[in-house]
């Protein structure tokens, strides 16, 4: 049997066949942060495959009752009913809907860094941060499929520093990958307009791209410790594009989060790991679930 997965991020959309034992057999990706009309484009890729069920994973916010999803990051689609659209494509085709961080958790949780483990949080780091959860070794999805959507925790309400969301001082606002590079050209860094150029300007000793990453891993080190403060779990698994970077970013965001949990009195021991599925993960994540969920 053959899955159609959909992982849909802030810049992209990635889009994969997989088999049973959720191994990518085609994979393509369009943007989906420069096209005014995204399922125009989407909707005759998809035509042309023949699949046995289709699994989506989708920047929250989403909404399961619904079926819809509203990524903060894509204006264009704000109550968007994907999984109808979906339906329509392929009728009598089971298809499931879960945010992408969960995706992630669940798919690293049963074949990549987490496996074994019966708790863990799993953590995007990217265009966005993205968090999800699996618990007693199963995905948690809270009541609308958002839990542990913290990238949109405020971390500095006092900052005067407003998210895309609407809040003040969002994680986000700080820790995702083009908030670190803008705060890098702000104080006057010119070496790049992404995350892999302030990463290799690090590397190069720039101390502006140093600063950047710090202060952006510390903001990460703060996000997930409160997280942890609450479900009081003690495996990390963290993957993302800016988390393929490498010891530049892995290094200092260590040492904050070594900080950090400290305080908490009952985090003594945290195992903090990066994702094995790195960019593959949230397909292969939406693949074991709706397959999950089709019996």
């Amino acid at each position: 049997m053959k899955t159609l997965a959909l992982d849909i991020g802030a810049t992209k959309i990635a889009i994969a066949i997989l088999d049973e034992d959720q191994n990518i057999q085609e994979r393509l990706q369009l943007p989906s942060n420069m096209l005014s009309s995204i399922w125009q484009e989407l909707e005759p890729i998809l035509k042309r495959f023949a699949v046995d069920r289709i699994g989506i994973a989708s920047a929250g916010p989403i909404n399961l009752s619904r079926g819809s999803i509203s990524p903060v990051n894509i204006p264009q689609w704000r109550d968007f009913p994907i999984v109808d659209l979906i339906e329509d494509l392929f009728p009598s085709k089971p298809v499931g809907l879960l945010g992408d961080g969960t995706a992630v958790a669940l798919a690293e949780n049963k074949l990549g860094a987490g496996i074994g483990v019966a708790n863990m949080l799993g953590v995007v780091v990217s265009t966005g941060i993205g968090g999800g959860l699996v618990l007693n070794g199963k995905a948690f999805h809270g009541e609308t499929g958002n839990a542990a959507l913290f990238g949109h925790h405020s971390i500095g309400f006092n900052s005067g520093i407003a998210c895309d969301c609407g809040r003040i001082g969002c994680l986000e606002t700080f820790a995702r990958g083009p908030k670190m590079v803008e705060y890098a050209i702000n104080q006057g860094w010119s070496g790049g307009a992404d995350f892999i150029a302030l990463a290799q300007s690090a590397r190069e000793g720039n101390s502006i791209a140093l600063e950047a990453i710090d202060k952006g891993s510390l903001a990460l080190a703060v996000g997930i410790t409160n997280v942890l403060n609450i479900v009081d779990i003690h495996t990390v698994v963290i993957g993302g594009g800016v988390s393929f970077a490498g010891p530049i970013y892995w290094d200092p965001f260590l040492k904050h989060f070594e900080a950090e949990r400290s305080h908490a009195g009952f985090l003594d021991h945290v195992d903090v790991y990066p994702a094995k599925l790195q960019a593959d993960a949230g397909l292969i994540g939406a693949s074991l679930f709706v397959r999950e969920m089709a019996g």
